[in-house]
């Protein structure tokens, strides 16, 4: 069995090189064209609604310039406004937009590609507020749906993004369940719209 292609810089083709900076893997371009990681990646990074905006935004975006760097289809370029806080759009307590930030999505990778600094344009990623007594059995009850995948998976990393990881995981293993990445990201109104899915999706199954 062959190997997979190392991924190429979208602009000058040049191979990208695997960094790490805290918990956030990602690919950068040695000429210094841009970066680019997974949506997953993305919650170590990015606020939790400009993730939202960004991957909502990417279903009906039309084709950008670029092709990805590991697939070479062509990303598609979204325009998504970014805030301070990490409310999402729409919901009580959401300020107003302060800038607009162009970048380009593969969603067959989900991997979001940043030209030189238009990472810096999205505010740092805030620290998510430990779970409740009423969201943590919840997420038992996820766990349990989906067995010790799921768990190993919320052990590697419960700090941050828990439902939003939960959701990534299944749907990769669980391809019914493509649903839930419309939901991204998950708080504590949108629990028990969460598990009316997963109770519709097991009826179907």
């Amino acid at each position: 069995m062959s190997a997979l292609p190392p991924p190429k810089c979208p602009q000058c083709g040049a191979e990208l090189t695997l960094g790490k900076t805290g918990e956030l893997d990602f690919w950068s371009c040695p000429a210094g064209h841009g970066l680019g990681f997974t949506v997953t990646e993305a919650y170590g990074r990015v606020q939790d609604d400009e993730i939202q905006k960004i991957w909502s935004g990417s279903a009906k975006a039309g084709a950008g310039k670029y092709a990805c760097p590991m697939c070479s289809v062509p990303m598609v370029t979204v325009t998504v406004g970014v805030d301070a806080d990490e409310i999402a759009e729409g919901d009580p307590g959401d300020q107003p937009d302060t800038a607009q930030v162009t970048l380009d999505v593969c969603r067959n990778d989900e991997l979001i590609w940043f030209d030189p600094g238009e990472l810096d344009e999205l505010p740092q990623d805030l620290e998510n507020p430990k779970p409740s007594a009423d969201e943590q059995a919840k997420i038992d009850q996820i766990v349990t749906t989906f067995g010790e995948s799921v768990d190993a998976a919320y052990d590697e990393r419960h700090d941050a993004g828990i439902v939003n990881r939960f959701a990534n995981h299944v749907v990769a293993h669980h391809s019914g369940f493509t649903s839930l990445l419309d939901r991204l990201p998950y708080r504590a109104s949108s629990q028990d719209a969460l598990a009316q899915d997963i109770k519709e999706h097991e009826n179907d199954a």
